[in-house]
């Protein structure tokens, strides 16, 4: 039996990006790599650093993309991440929190099915309206798939699912589409459970009351308002939105210096020249980020006001 990660990148150069980064990050806080996949639309510079490459013939460049990786994976056991994190411990502790699970799965929870929490509802279903019986409610950002005629059936589900997509009232914030809602409807058709999340898989820039986090030792806490603060995460699910901004960069122009240097993360920041000490772990570097990016928004601003033009 095979088993092996994989990621996603298709359309933009950034996405590339995101997936060696992730990638990178990966190798760095593993002693015992396993094999690490990307599907996408190209081969290029960053695809080969994997170690197996899926090319998709016709890329939707969506989230529609992901129900590829159902019956494309290259590996009867995978674990899926978005290109969007970093690893911030041994992702390899992954595979026991996923032991026993079903064919596919992500973390969450599962509903009762007449809970009004979720991603539908079950007298909103029409041809599936009484043929399932919990709910499962997944994150898109950490999949597990075994290969098999169990995850071929969940394929072909999500394939008629996501062609009548606008015929279900799906809530608000996956507007105007995700892959997690037809997922987990896919998912209860085929009586496939999440798994009941553990806070330590990830964190969330976007939903963190609290986040720190440094790529030189592993240091990575957080805390929202479902679960208390998080004292060692394994994974920051930054979001393509973040990893835009200071708090990424930052990382991974850290990351960058270890591989370049050949460190290695440990408990205490790793020994560097002054000028870099200063930059890095004195955080000048980082301060010069924000400040760029406060310049960048208030120009944004003062043009948008003079000329009218709307935001990006």
């Amino acid at each position: 039996m095979t088993r092996g990660f994989i990621t996603l990148a298709t359309g933009k150069e950034l996405y590339y990006q995101l997936a060696r980064n992730l990638l990178m990050s990966y190798r760095l806080y593993t002693q015992n790599p396993m094999p690490f996949a990307i599907m996408c639309d190209r081969e290029n510079e960053y695809t080969a650093l994997f170690d197996d490459v899926v090319l998709l013939e016709h890329p939707l460049n969506s989230y529609w993309d992901k129900f590829e990786l159902l019956v494309r994976s290259p590996y009867d056991e995978t674990i899926f991440i978005d290109a969007d994190c970093l690893a911030y411990a041994d992702l390899n502790e992954y595979w026991d929190y996923f032991a026993g699970a079903d064919d596919f799965t992500g973390c969450g929870t599962n509903y009762p099915i007449d809970s009004e929490k979720g991603l539908f509802q079950a007298d909103q279903l029409g041809k599936y309206t009484g043929l399932v019986h919990w709910k499962p409610d997944i994150c898109g950002g950490l999949y597990f798939i075994r290969r098999g005629p169990g995850c071929d059936a969940l394929y072909q589900e999500c394939q008629w699912i996501s062609q009548h997509y606008d015929e279900f009232p799906w809530p608000d914030f996956c507007a105007p589409k995700a892959d997690e809602t037809v997922l987990c409807l896919a998912m209860a058709v085929h009586g496939m459970h999440a798994m009941i999340a553990d806070p330590c898989n990830y964190g969330h820039p976007w939903e963190a009351n609290e986040m720190e986090h440094d790529i030189f030792t592993g240091y990575c806490q957080y805390a929202t308002e479902w679960h208390p603060r998080v004292s060692q995460g394994r994974l920051v699910h930054f979001g393509t939105r973040y990893c835009l901004l200071a708090s990424y960069l930052f990382e991974v122009e850290k990351l960058n210096l270890m591989l370049r240097r050949g460190l290695r993360p440990g408990k205490q920041p790793p020994t560097l020249p002054l000028w870099e000490t200063i930059l890095y772990r004195w955080r000048f570097r980082y301060a010069w980020l924000i400040g760029k990016d406060f310049f960048h928004r208030a120009v944004g601003k003062l043009r948008r006001i003079f000329t009218g033009a709307k935001a990006d």
